[in-house]
């Protein structure tokens, strides 16, 4: 995997008949690729050369968000908080579409280094960037960077869920008709409405989720999944035992 650069799962690997591989990818493209290995046209042929081209350009990239994410990770462990910004900076400049080095960017300033003026600036920054984008995930994501994680005791409190009601507002007309994205993005709008002090607004959002999510056809492991973490956030938020079809959750112990 690592010589070939493969990083994703499942992959497939064809070897030919002079022992060569002939065809490194998802296996979903075998049912094309392999008639035309087993006749001897594809090794040869001009597409099989762009198809390799463009798996190595994808997995040079791979490979070198896995060595700064290597590095952020070993500069966080011996708090080298300059080597750790550096590196994030890095990555938020050579991969402007990964949500992970702007999370790794707050999380690092706010949680770690407890910096909570450079923290708002960064979270400032994730915000203008998932609103220029108008992407559900992205605003999901700097929702729960500014209300799941951290002490938030030393930022402005009042900007903080001013920018909160703007991301939530966004992300509820942009909600898409996919359950899992559906599910995720309601835990982090019930969140902010949670932490707000509307907390019916956010039981209204989990219960709207659970019937969205319940309806839709998924796996019955994978909907178990999330209809449980939805019942879950909506049994703390209620203070009760909450049931939806065959599940029932009870409240959490209070401590």
């Amino acid at each position: 995997m690592d010589a070939s650069l493969s990083f994703g799962v499942p992959q497939a690997f064809v070897v030919d008949r002079d022992g060569s591989i002939a065809f490194i990818g998802d296996p979903d493209e075998l049912k094309f690729i392999l008639p035309r290995v087993i006749d001897g046209s594809w090794r040869a042929s001009a597409e099989a050369k762009n198809a390799e081209s463009e798996r190595i350009a994808e997995g040079e990239l791979d490979a070198l968000e896995k060595a700064l994410l290597r590095r952020i990770r070993a500069a966080t462990e011996i708090e080298d908080w300059k080597t750790t910004l550096s590196a994030i900076e890095e990555g938020i400049n050579l991969f402007p579409d990964s949500i992970n080095f702007h999370q790794w960017h707050v999380g690092t300033l706010i949680g770690r280094m407890r910096d909570m003026d450079a923290g708002w600036i960064a979270l400032g920054q994730f915000a203008r960037n998932a609103i220029e984008r108008n992407s559900e995930d992205w605003l999901s994501a700097v929702l729960e960077q500014l209300f799941g994680w951290y002490d938030y005791s030393g930022l402005p409190s009042a900007e903080r869920f001013s920018m909160g009601k703007e991301l939530s507002e966004r992300i509820l007309r942009l909600y898409q008709q996919q359950a899992l994205s559906r599910a995720d993005s309601s835990l982090s709008v019930a969140l902010y409405y949670h932490e707000s002090g509307d907390n019916g607004r956010a039981v209204d959002v989990l219960e709207q989720a659970l019937k969205f999510v319940d309806g839709e056809s998924l796996p019955e492991v994978e909907k178990e999944v999330w209809l449980l973490q939805l019942l879950h956030t909506l049994a703390e938020y209620k203070g009760e035992q909450v049931c939806h079809g065959k599940y029932c959750v009870p409240p959490p112990k209070q401590p």
